[in-house]
């Protein structure tokens, strides 16, 4: 882990929702009473205290299936924050699997349908994370009748 004494506990960092739809939780860094919303596809700013707080209270969101950040909703857009919570290194690997635009792109690059399926189901695994894989195709425009289907079939989401 990062030495805490080095950041910044009152900076405010970025977290992005990938859903489709707004998500919240309850203030839990004890400096604030209320909730916090993030909208569909969205992004809030939070101090950094209230981002490790969450994550270590349990809030799934931003912790994902494993407690590392994996198949999270919600992505931390800082990487100090990432090392802290150990869902990144310092030499900046992620052990988080979370799903970015880049692993889309690089799945669409696989040559066989088999490999793209594997893919497709070791790294879309959530309701959010389905939606967002959908609509990402929408996004960059792939072309690929069978894998666009296959996602469909997959994620229960349309394209067109």
């Amino acid at each position: 882990m990062a030495d805490a004494k080095f950041l910044n506990m009152e900076e405010k960092i970025l977290l992005k929702n990938i859903a489709g739809w707004d998500v919240g939780f309850s203030k839990k860094d004890g400096t604030f009473i209320g909730d916090i919303t993030i909208p569909a596809n969205g992004s809030i700013r939070l101090t950094r205290s209230e981002v490790i707080a969450q994550s270590q209270y349990g809030n799934k969101l931003i912790n994902g299936i494993d407690n590392i950040g994996s198949h999270a909703t919600v992505y931390i857009d800082d990487k100090d924050t990432r090392v802290e919570l150990d869902f990144e290194s310092e030499d900046g690997k992620l052990t988080q699997n979370f799903l970015s635009e880049d692993k889309v792109k690089k799945m669409f690059e696989l040559k066989t349908l088999s490999t793209f399926e594997k893919h497709l189901k070791d790294n879309v695994v959530t309701r959010a994370e389905k939606y967002a894989f959908i609509e990402m195709i929408k996004k960059f425009k792939f072309n690929d009748f069978d894998k666009i289907r296959l996602s469909e079939q997959y994620t229960g989401f349309r394209v067109w």
